[in-house]
């Protein structure tokens, strides 16, 4: 079973997209912050993919994806966020972000990016 660590400052995505996750056979580590999503990963918990909001108080998503990047350089990371901004998604790809999806989104699309990264990965 491959673990994907979630992260959202807003419960109700958190709840939601889990749902979502667990229904495809995936395992859910939930975290509302950057900084203790960091720290389940600092602390050599077994994650296979990350799936992070960008707009979050204290340690946006951007902040956790470098700081991230720096503790587990390998881990694909998928970063959702309302924005569409062009720019923006060059700059969180050229940081360190396997994938962009924006808000809102088709589940059955997230997951089809899921499978995506997690086959990446295992090459």
């Amino acid at each position: 079973m491959k673990t994907i660590l979630l992260v959202d400052d807003e419960l109700e995505n958190l709840r939601s997209l889990g749902e979502i996750l667990n229904r495809f056979g995936y395992k859910v580590i939930a975290k509302p912050d950057g900084r203790s999503a960091l720290s389940v990963v600092q602390d050599h918990t077994r994650v296979d993919l990350v799936i992070t909001d960008y707009r979050m108080p204290g340690m946006d998503g951007l902040e956790f994806l470098t700081a991230l990047k720096q503790v587990a350089p390998s881990l694909p990371v998928i970063m959702l966020t309302g924005h569409s901004d062009r720019e923006l998604k060059i700059k969180l790809l050229g940081q360190g972000a396997s994938d962009y999806v924006t808000k809102p989104f088709d589940s059955g699309e997230l997951i089809a990016r899921v499978k995506v990264q997690l086959k990446i990965k295992s090459l």
